[in-house]
């Protein structure tokens, strides 16, 4: 019966790893060139760096702090450069948490960051429903919020 039990927990635990996979840590070494390039001009001050690449291998992120300690990514594709500026809990924008609550109530904020692309700056709100039991939890449900700076929503985009 042990036995039987510590096997249920194992497989368990492996599914939670499974479904949390996004994206893939992976060295600096194996990163585009360019992309490296890139990243060490326009963050001169970065530290704590840690790259990853989607699983399809169609972007690679570069997540660190600056010399302030705010959080922050660079996320290169190959045709566009999007900088991320993360927001802490308390700081989020009333109109983002309005608009979940009332669109979302069964979601929680993820997270929150302010997006730069193509010189035009926005938010995204990373949104979750979490579903398990005591500690075995995982995500489901899992959406991507755009906003104007102004706090209207502009699209939603299931994440895969």
């Amino acid at each position: 019966m042990k036995r039987l039990f510590a096997l249920i927990v194992i497989l368990f635990m492996g599914q939670t790893v499974i479904f949390a996979q996004k994206e893939k840590a992976v060295k600096e070494a194996d990163v585009p060139a360019r992309f490296v390039k890139d990243f060490q001009n326009q963050a001169k001050d970065a530290q704590n760096i840690s790259w990853s690449m989607a699983l399809d291998s169609s972007a690679y992120m570069a997540s660190y702090t600056d010399n302030e300690g705010n959080a922050m990514a660079m996320r290169f594709t190959q045709k566009s450069t999007e900088t991320r500026y993360y927001i802490e809990p308390q700081y989020y924008p009333h109109a983002i948490k309005d608009s979940v609550h009332n669109l979302y109530p069964s979601h929680k904020i993820s997270c929150v960051y302010a997006r730069s692309l193509r010189n035009k700056m926005s938010y995204q709100a990373r949104i979750v429903r979490m579903k398990g039991i005591l500690w075995w939890k995982k995500e489901t449900d899992v959406k991507i919020l755009s906003f104007e700076t102004d706090g209207k929503m502009i699209e939603v985009v299931d994440e895969l």
